[in-house]
C-alpha cells in the first residue's frame, strides 16, 4: 500500500531528528576518524621499507663515530665480522677505536636506498656515503641471524667527485652556540 503524506512527513522529520542530533554526529565522526587512521596505517604499512635490514648499517656507523668497538663489531657477521675482529687484535683497542672515529669524522651524510633481495634470504642496500669532495657508493649485503640482522659484507662500487665540493654547498661548520 501507498504511504499517505502525513505517514512519509513523519518518516522525514524522524530522520532529520537523527541528523541534528549531536549524539549520532559524534558517533559518525568517530567512525569517518577510524577509518582514516586504519586507510593511513595501511597507506604508511605499504610504503615503508620491506625489511628492518637497514639497521645494522646505521648502528655500525653510529657505534664507529662513538668509538664503541665492541657495539661496531656486534654489527657484522660471518668474514665481516673476523675482519674486523683481526683488525682491532692487529692494532689493539684504543688505535681501533680511533680509526673507526676518523672514518666516520670525514662523512656528512650517508642514505640507502631500497633493499634488492638475494637468493639466500639476504638484503643488498645500495648506500652513499657523503663526504667533504665526494660521494662513496657501497653495497652493504645483510642478512638475518635469528631475531637481528647483522652485515655480512660490504661492497665498494667506486667513488664520484662532488662539484661542487658538498663542504663548500654546505657552507662553513658551526656550533649552536655560533650561531647566536
Amino acid at each position: 500500500m501507498s504511504q499517505t503524506s502525513g505517514e512519509r512527513h513523519e518518516g522525514r522529520s524522524r530522520l532529520a531528528r537523527l541528523a541534528t542530533d549531536w549524539r549520532v554526529q559524534a558517533v559518525l565522526a568517530v567512525v569517518a576518524l577510524g577509518l582514516a587512521v586504519a586507510v593511513g596505517m595501511a597507506l604508511a604499512r605499504r610504503a615503508s621499507p620491506p625489511a628492518e635490514g637497514w639497521w645494522p648499517i646505521n648502528a655500525s656507523w653510529r657505534a664507529a663515530a662513538e668509538g664503541d668497538d665492541a657495539a661496531y663489531i656486534a654489527c657484522f657477521t660471518g668474514q665481516a665480522r673476523q675482519e674486523a675482529e683481526a683488525r682491532l687484535a692487529r692494532l689493539g683497542r684504543a688505535a681501533f677505536q680511533k680509526e673507526l672515529r676518523a672514518a666516520a669524522e670525514g662523512i656528512l651524510g650517508f642514505q640507502w636506498g631500497p633493499p634488492q633481495p638475494a637468493p639466500d634470504g639476504a638484503l643488498r642496500f645500495p648506500v652513499s656515503l657523503f663526504r667533504k669532495d665526494e660521494t662513496e657508493l657501497l653495497d652493504y649485503v645483510v642478512v638475518k641471524e635469528g631475531t637481528s640482522w647483522r652485515i655480512r659484507s660490504v661492497e665498494p662500487r667506486g667513488r664520484t667527485a662532488a662539484s661542487p665540493p658538498y663542504g663548500e654547498r654546505l657552507g662553513q661548520q658551526s656550533s649552536q652556540g655560533d650561531q647566536r
